[in-house]
């Protein structure tokens, strides 16, 4: 596969490693979420339906003030690599009518996303990779707050983390920073009824304060 940066991408299909999503410990969903989308979420263990996501352009007409917002109920293989990653509602709950076989087949995982699927091989070593896009999550600009974005895997530092014990996600080149959920959100899909929960992601000082939009957890398909 090969790219340049800022282009879409053309995905070839090969066999892929067991993929997880990496969701946001704490249930910070608003109370007019998609209530179906909770329980699923609920029935899995997980108190939150919010996971680590690669954006789409696509635009939505509820929420955010017609915001231009990121499609998740058809996830396309047309990747901007410039775009940062964000925290999107978990697309790995089965809704009638989807191809399981497609997610199987393509992710590695039965019902993870290729948009939110990481390969789980990799994330002890510290790096965090999409098999389905073979791009890693880096660091933009190594401080005190940045966005983090899709790049080419090549082992920089800037693409090495560690997933501590509490769920902190830490940039190696900086262990005082913490990968974090904004506190704002928007949301889109369903009316007044909303399926999908948007939320800034970033790197930021690690503050106990903050803990709830700190701490990630890995979620196996099954």
């Amino acid at each position: 596969m090969s790219c340049d940066k800022g282009s879409d991408l053309i995905i070839e299909e090969t066999s892929s490693p067991e993929t997880t999503d990496i969701f946001l410990l704490n249930n910070l969903d608003p109370g007019f979420v998609f209530p179906e989308n909770l329980q699923y979420m609920a029935s899995r263990g997980v108190n939150s339906s919010v996971c680590i996501d690669i954006p789409e352009t696509l635009y939505s007409p509820y929420g955010g003030g017609g915001a231009p917002m990121q499609g998740a109920g058809a996830r396309s293989s047309s990747v901007a690599l410039d775009r940062p990653l964000q925290a999107h509602t978990c697309n790995s709950s089965p809704r009638e009518g989807d191809s399981q076989p497609f997610f199987q087949r393509m992710s590695g995982s039965l019902g993870v996303s290729p948009d939110q699927g990481f390969d789980v091989s990799k994330i002890s070593g510290g790096e965090f990779r999409f098999p389905f896009y073979n791009l890693c999550m880096e660091v933009e600009n190594p401080g005190q707050r940045s966005d983090l974005v899709l790049r080419e895997c090549d082992q920089n530092p800037n693409q090495k983390f560690i997933f501590e014990d509490d769920g902190k996600i830490k940039p190696v080149n900086d262990l005082s920073l913490c990968l974090t959920a904004s506190a704002s959100y928007d949301w889109y899909g369903g009316g007044y009824n909303p399926i999908f929960i948007v939320r800034d992601l970033f790197l930021s000082p690690c503050n106990p304060s903050f803990a709830k939009r700190q701490s990630w957890g890995l979620r196996p398909s099954g």
